[in-house]
């Protein structure tokens, strides 16, 4: 087990907090992905119609999340891709959500774990999406989601609350980290919706994170889970294995031996009655190939 994987809190004195760039972490593989997106839904989009709120891209326009994907399931794996896309009018939407990553994301990472960092980022991302779907239908308001800012945010927050004291930069001034905490939540509450912000899925980000801290959460079981399904699958898809059981002198040889260990162990008493029957035989059978030689 790898250091990003371990499945315990370490003490915050061992942490990094200082950001760094190392590819095999997740906060880094996430900002490639997005970075990679953003830069290919550019190139690969043709410059008539311009890009504008209705028209994102090819890319964009494939991944982001529709209120109306409420009525196709088919559609519903755009809950997870309009994560991964951002703005097309501009780079300060994707800037936005990854220098947070960036610059708070590793010591999050570093707390959990990269595969529990990885749970966190995408259940949130999921719970977000989904709750925007369920409520833009409710209220009979189209619109269009994309960005990954709920994820980010929770992200974020979880800085927040786990070291509330360290200093960060808010625009350019240097705060404690609850400062920060308290600007988020502050002007998301106070963020218009004429202003085309997701404020809501902001909100439902930083909530997120104040069930997973405060409730002490955990989705390690999801890593077992899906251990368990694939090693499932692999048992009622896989090739029939046979196991041979050895048979003759060899084998006899060390069933004798483990039984003997056995009786050093736990003594004599411990011994089946088939486990007696067999040592009394290979008894019998060493004495009489010793009596013949």
């Amino acid at each position: 087990m790898g250091i990003y994987d371990r499945n315990y809190y370490r003490d915050p004195s061992d942490l990094n907090l200082a950001p760094s760039w190392d590819q095999r972490t997740a906060v880094s593989t996430l900002i490639i992905a997005n970075v990679v997106v953003f830069i290919a839904n550019a190139i690969f989009s043709p410059a008539m119609p311009p890009f504008s709120m209705s028209y994102q891209g090819k890319i964009n326009d494939f991944l982001l999340l529709n209120s109306t994907d409420i009525n196709s399931p088919l559609s519903w794996w755009r809950i997870v891709t309009n994560g991964f896309v951002h703005d097309a009018l501009g780079p300060f939407h994707l800037l936005s959500n990854m220098l947070g990553l960036y610059f708070l994301g590793r010591a999050v990472e570093d707390r959990y774990g990269r595969s529990e960092f990885y749970r966190i980022y995408f259940i949130a991302l999921v719970i977000c999406s989904t709750l925007w779907l369920i409520k833009h239908n409710v209220m009979g308001d189209p619109g269009r989601l994309l960005g990954a800012s709920g994820a980010v945010i929770c992200i974020e927050m979880l800085f927040v609350f786990n070291f509330p004291q360290q200093r960060v930069l808010l625009m350019v001034f240097p705060v404690p980290a609850w400062v920060l905490g308290v600007f988020l939540v502050l002007s998301n509450i106070a963020t218009q919706p004429s202003t085309g912000i997701a404020y809501d899925v902001h909100l439902v980000g930083i909530l997120c994170a104040a069930a997973y801290f405060f409730y002490g959460l955990n989705f390690q079981w999801l890593g077992n889970l899906s251990a368990t399904w694939r090693k499932t699958v692999r048992q009622v898809t896989g090739p029939k294995l046979r196991i041979h059981k050895e048979s003759g002198a060899a084998s006899d040889a060390e069933e004798a031996d483990r039984i003997l260990a056995k009786i050093h162990e736990t003594g004599q008493d411990s011994l089946t009655p088939k486990e007696k029957k067999f040592l009394e035989r290979y008894s019998r059978t060493v004495r009489a190939k010793k009596d013949g030689s």
